[in-house]
């Protein structure tokens, strides 16, 4: 019942300030596009470096005395260590690096087949980390068979680093709109309620409690904020739609993602009602 009151409170205090409550969504919908548009692309980056990723392989090159039994029994090994084994003989070598030449004259040069024959490892996920793979390259090439191991180190950690950095971006700007969504709804409620002192001095003197005067502003600030995000998040989509349709494919936000925005804009909105409206009544009753 009481939720009720509350509610209709919220939607009589947004009718008679529509203006007030207008420009409040207005100016949340413009920096949670921003921060939407942030997300979209933290969350592409993410899936390109996951793609890349999952390319990371581990070469072993195989002396040439190595045994099929001993081949044999290295893929074995491998695989319940590291990850799925291909083997990929000398012949299958020296036919894909004559692939990549493109050469005639080039290849003629070179006498015989030079090219050992390899175990190629596509890792485990919890071994595509610069640290891992240094680690299984480490104990592999103390294998007597093993020739050498070959992982792109500096590649792998510098793709490392750019994950690191990609993280630690969105989470700074995350900070920052969120201190920016706080301090809009902040003065937006508290101008609200100032605008309604008198009525809310009536109130106070009369014995409503603080929770019964600032809940409905509270809900209002909740409204805004629900409203302020779904547009933004139906912007944003519109954005991808037409970056995919007219530049290159980019997918939309996880449904997830799309809901922890709305229920943080919605939990930010309730701490600056909270934090205005204790101010504002503090005045007051001062």
């Amino acid at each position: 019942m009481m939720q009720g009151f509350f509610l209709k409170e919220a939607v009589r205090s947004f009718r008679h300030h529509r203006g007030l409550a207008t420009t409040a969504i207005i100016s949340l919908t413009s920096a949670l596009v921003l921060s939407g548009m942030f997300l979209l692309v933290a969350h592409n980056a993410g899936l390109a470096l996951h793609t890349v990723g999952d390319r990371r392989e581990m070469v072993v090159y195989l002396n040439d005395s190595v045994s099929p039994d001993q081949v044999e029994a290295l893929s074995r090994q491998f695989e319940s260590s590291y990850g799925i084994v291909s083997y990929v003989s000398k012949d299958q070598a020296w036919t894909e690096f004559s692939e990549e030449i493109e050469d005639p004259a080039l290849l003629e040069a070179v006498e015989g087949n030079p090219l050992p024959a390899s175990l190629r490892i596509k890792l485990k996920p919890e071994l595509l980390t610069a640290t891992a793979m240094e680690e299984a390259a480490k104990h592999i090439a103390e294998i007597p068979e093993v020739e050498d191991v070959v992982y792109g180190g500096e590649w792998v950690r510098r793709l490392d680093e750019l994950t690191r950095n990609l993280q630690w971006a969105a989470i700074v700007a995350g900070v920052l709109i969120g201190l920016a969504v706080v301090f809009m709804m902040y003065n937006t409620i508290r101008l609200s309620v100032l605008a309604r002192r008198l009525q809310v001095e009536i109130m106070s003197r009369l014995g409503a409690t603080d929770g019964f005067i600032v809940t409905p502003f509270v809900f209002e600030a909740i409204f805004e904020a629900g409203v302020a995000a779904i547009a933004a998040l139906a912007l944003v989509f519109g954005i991808q739609q037409g970056i995919s349709a007219q530049v290159v494919p980019v997918a939309f936000l996880p449904w997830t993602w799309a809901l922890g925005f709305l229920a943080a804009n919605l939990m930010l909105a309730w701490l600056a009602a909270s934090l205005a409206l204790n101010r504002v009544l503090r005045a007051i009753g001062a």
